[in-house]
């Protein structure tokens, strides 16, 4: 059963959803989306997936579809070819490929820049590195940077989550003014909700 509280708050808040359906086969999937539409037509920003081979066997509307998580770069030409957004770009060496493929097949790709909040991973772009990343990211045609996203630490406390949003939100406003936050908010979407954030990722909360 599709959890009501959970979208009507959402929408009491004016955020979106984006719907994380890797963890849902084909049927679940479409079942799912078909009730959160139900319930509220405009709610629904996005579905989630993170295996190209998913999305394809699921028959996804490229549209509607996000790439997460790590891209392996001979993957990449699926990848912007099944999904509209890529939700988890970080590497300037992806980037430059996203965009050459995007122009060979005259389309534009839409991408989150992923922001590194903590100090678990390696990977992802810290807050002194992003001024620059982004600019040269801004230079390629085919790319659209619409959104900046956050992951963070599995394990917070109240004042650290507090920080992380306040880290991602001044960091939006400085370098990327009336662009959109993603943030990962199984968990902690009421505080998600309370700072702003405009698209919250829910999986499991989406069910009761």
């Amino acid at each position: 059963m599709i959890n009501i509280t959970l979208l009507d708050e959402i929408v009491s808040s004016k955020s979106k959803l984006l719907a994380v359906t890797k963890y849902w086969n084909k049927n679940e999937t479409i079942n799912i989306i078909s009730e959160i539409k139900k319930h509220n037509p405009n709610l629904l920003f996005w579905i989630w997936e993170n295996r190209i081979e998913k999305i394809i066997e699921k028959d996804l509307p490229r549209e509607s579809t996000h790439f997460i998580w790590n891209i392996q770069s001979k993957k990449i030409d699926q990848i912007i070819e099944y999904c509209s957004t890529i939700h988890s770009l970080w590497n300037l060496k992806h980037a430059q490929i996203i965009d050459t493929l995007s122009k060979e097949k005259w389309i534009i790709t839409k991408v989150f820049l992923q922001v590194k909040l903590d100090n678990e991973k390696d990977s992802w772009i810290n807050t002194i590195d992003f001024p620059l990343i982004l600019e040269q990211i801004k230079k390629l045609e085919n790319i659209k940077i619409i959104w900046i996203s956050g992951m963070w630490a599995w394990e917070f406390s109240l004042e650290e989550k507090e920080k992380e949003f306040d880290t991602l939100v001044n960091l939006r406003d400085k370098y990327l003014p009336w662009k959109l936050i993603s943030a990962w908010t199984s968990r902690d979407y009421k505080i998600a909700l309370k700072y702003g954030i405009e698209v919250v990722r829910i999986w499991s909360k989406i069910i009761n």
